[in-house]
């Protein structure tokens, strides 16, 4: 463990990459700005997807984490995030290096201005992704035959906006493909809660169109600055999939106009014989659309909506990328993001995420030990006298909650089927 405005002696590394910074964090890895030399000096900037140490052990988790590298590397798009390397470093250590995008995703670039919605910025966002995921439709194995590939988490964290003005899908880590080597165990849904199609939340079969409609609650969402599927739970969100009818967009919150409400409802039919077909075919409808609305704008204004919201964080990035750049600590403020993606530094009581990755324990670490520093349970507090009783009230009132829980679940389901039959 290093101390507060001391750099470390190096900067570790997986593999032959040197990590630069934490940017991003999920379920299944955590995502570091990642620095690759060369002879001469040469160097190239990554962005290193690290499997978490924890999940390493887990045969299931280490082949998804290859199927994504095997599968996404076979798409080459410019809306696409490329995969250019699949390793393992000398301590075991599982990563994927992808294609760095000097940008953030959109979720973060909506974030800091609710209010501010521009239809002409980002409809054009969209009908990148639309492009990116036709190409990831359309890919085909070596024998010829399609790899009936489905996304299955389309959602705005997954789509990056460049300063070049360009978007791009990335993280095929939960998708469907007929040559993938895992599974979904049934009864499991894979794909944000908000954002996953009719068919996929039942377990139904599904093909590319459950990516359109996902791009449809996408842009709703985006547009309106409202969420069309307002709950993280699963079951609440099958019974809103069986019961809501969509409104249209230019109806509801920001008032978006109404040449995108048929598209936009289009790609949220509840049956997906009455979606678009594909992607192409709704970039090509958003296409006419944005073309009656004013027409699309030159890509330097998306990549300046980027670069001017997010300019400290991004400047930050790229003098860490230089590798005559002396790093030291650096201090941001939480609206621009990654507030606990800071360079690698130590405060005190804290472990420094890189000291974590450095020491030789790093690989037998449990997620509390590798995240907290310490393995130490955290104190209790003594019980109060009347808990027993407290504890009755509480059982009984959550068996209530689940029994009409249930039932309405129960019956939105039903209602969804008899729509999907």
């Amino acid at each position: 463990m290093t101390e507060e405005g001391h750099a470390p002696a190096s900067m570790p590394r997986v593999g032959p990459y040197e990590l630069l910074r934490r940017i991003g964090v999920g379920g299944m890895a955590t995502v570091y700005l990642a620095r690759l030399g060369g002879v001469e000096g040469f160097t190239r900037i990554y962005a290193l997807k690290v499997l978490h140490p924890h999940l390493a052990t887990q045969p299931e988790i280490v082949t998804m984490l290859m199927d994504e590298a095997r599968i996404a590397s076979r798409i080459q798009h410019p809306n696409v995030v490329g995969i250019v390397d699949l390793g393992e470093s000398d301590e075991g250590v599982l990563y994927i290096a992808m294609e760095y995008v000097d940008g953030v995703s959109l979720d973060r670039l909506l974030a800091p201005k609710p209010n501010f919605r521009p239809h002409r910025l980002i409809v054009p966002i969209a009908m990148d992704a639309l492009l990116g995921l036709a190409a990831s439709h359309d890919l085909v194995g070596d024998d010829g035959r399609s790899l009936e590939l489905v996304h299955r988490d389309v959602s705005p964290g997954n789509l990056l906006v460049g300063t070049d003005g360009i978007a791009r899908i990335t993280d095929f880590g939960t998708a469907k493909a007929r040559a993938r080597a895992t599974r979904t165990m049934p009864g499991v849904v894979k794909g944000k809660v908000g954002y996953v199609a009719p068919e996929v939340a039942l377990g139904r079969a599904f093909d590319r169109r459950a990516d359109v409609f996902s791009m449809g609650v996408l842009l709703w969402n985006a547009l309106t600055g409202q969420r069309l599927y307002d709950t993280d739970d699963i079951a609440k969100n099958v019974a809103q999939l069986a019961t809501l009818d969509v409104p249209p967009p230019s109806t509801i919150g920001l008032g978006p106009p109404a040449l995108f409400d048929e598209p936009i409802l289009t790609a949220l039919a509840r049956s997906p014989d009455r979606r678009f077909p594909d992607a192409r075919a709704m970039y090509e409808a958003l296409e006419d659309a944005l073309a009656m609305s004013g027409g699309e704008p030159p890509r330097r204004q998306i990549g300046e909506w980027v670069e001017t919201s997010f300019a400290r964080l991004l400047e930050k990035r790229r003098e860490l990328a230089d590798p005559d750049f002396e790093v030291r600590p650096v201090e941001l403020s939480s609206d621009e993001g990654e507030d606990a993606t800071r360079s690698f530094r130590t405060v005190p009581g804290e472990t420094s995420e890189l000291a974590a990755l450095a020491a030789p324990e790093w690989m037998s670490a449990g997620p509390a030990a590798s995240e907290a520093g310490s393995t130490e349970p955290p104190p209790t507090e003594p019980p109060p006298a009347d808990e027993g009783s407290d504890r009755t009230f509480r059982l009984a009132l959550l068996f209530v909650v689940m029994l009409v829980l249930g039932l309405a679940t129960g019956v939105g389901i039903l209602f969804l089927l008899t729509q999907l039959a």
